[in-house]
């Protein structure tokens, strides 16, 4: 119902009441009816009282109406500011683009310079450290062991059993997924707290860190050092593996743009995105894909396949070499699931 609808309801209802006083006081004046002046006095007292409640209605109606006027106009403006963040945002999209397409074009002409060569190598090199500090444990099983034999019986003076030396070299293996999983968790949070280029900065020190503490793990004659040195190069090679890309350039512009416009991003906690009926999907999605890649036991032929030889009656020299084999198979793998990934896309390979 509109204001000017309102008024004229308003105007009739009036009207309507001050021909009906008119009449009674006609009746009254004329005495043509004999009707007592009380009782008409009554009823034009009635008559005053609908009147009146009948404005307080209207004034009623009418305040609504301006509320909802303001609401109305509150909306329209939020709408219009949103379309002009919306437009500055399409601006903004449309000049890193062509900032971006200038750059591709700029580093075509230049050819491979070393800073683009660097900046490969080391998107390379962050997956061939995740792929390297999977695998790099496995055949060495029987060294370290052997290792953890000798500073147990320096330390304690008797010899370890069989079974606890298994469980040593179990957390040894299995700790390095721990902190993968600690790193994964942590990833975003670090790329909020620090932005990615502070992120990456950051675990490199994890990085540098973890591999100095493995490798002086002989020297201190400690085993502790070697699990805390697999803990810190899991979170090292989660945190790298969320980050790797073989876009170098984009990323490189990408790191640039977030810097920009970092605060203006808003976030999102764990809580909201296992409760968002849109992220619920494709989070179940992506954590199904991960479980049926660990429920295949790729693991375990990473971490035990030359045991697992061994047991079946190789040598351990044999065993070596078809742990070589398996890790070639995988690069030629690899290599060719590349291309079919670029054609059938990442949903239908799986």
């Amino acid at each position: 119902m509109s204001y000017g609808d309102i008024s004229y309801g308003l105007q009739k209802q009036v009207s309507v009441m001050s021909m009906n006083l008119s009449a009674k006081l006609d009746d009254l004046q004329r005495g043509d009816r004999h009707l007592e002046t009380t009782v008409a006095l009554c009823e034009i007292r009635t008559q005053l009282q609908e009147l009146t409640k009948s404005v307080e209605s209207c004034q009623t109606e009418v305040s609504e109406v301006k509320r909802d006027m303001v609401a109305i106009k509150h909306e329209l403006d939020t709408v219009q500011q949103v379309k002009e963040e919306i437009e500055e945002l399409r601006e903004y999209v449309d000049r890193l683009e062509e900032h971006t397409h200038r750059r591709k074009l700029r580093l075509l002409e230049q050819g491979l310079t070393f800073f683009l060569t660097y900046a490969i190598f080391a998107a390379v090199l962050g997956m061939l450290q995740f792929g390297y500090n999977t695998g790099v444990i496995n055949a060495p099983e029987v060294n370290i062991e052997n290792f953890m034999k000798d500073v147990y019986k320096d330390r304690y003076g008797e010899d370890i059993s069989e079974e606890f030396i298994q469980q040593l070299y179990s957390v040894a293996v299995s700790i390095f997924a721990i902190g993968g999983m600690l790193g994964g968790f942590s990833g975003g949070w670090m790329a909020n707290r620090f932005g990615r280029k502070g992120g990456l900065l950051l675990n490199n020190v994890l990085g540098i860190s973890g591999a100095c503490l493995m490798g002086f793990t002989k020297m201190s004659h400690s085993y502790e050092m070697l699990f805390l040195g697999r803990f810190i190069i899991g979170v090292n090679c989660a945190l790298r593996r969320l980050r790797a890309s073989n876009q170098v350039e984009e990323d490189i512009e990408e790191m640039r743009a977030e810097e920009r416009a970092q605060q203006s991003e808003s976030s999102i906690s764990t809580i909201e995105l296992i409760c968002s009926p849109t992220l619920r999907a494709p989070l179940i999605i992506g954590i199904v894909m991960q479980l049926s890649q660990q429920f295949s036991g790729i693991n375990a032929v990473f971490y035990y396949s030359t045991s697992l030889f061994m047991s079946s009656g190789l040598t351990e020299e044999s065993a070596k070499f078809a742990t070589i084999g398996i890790g070639a198979i995988m690069v030629v793998m690899t290599l060719v699931s590349i291309p079919l990934m670029d054609r059938t896309g990442r949903r239908t390979l799986h």
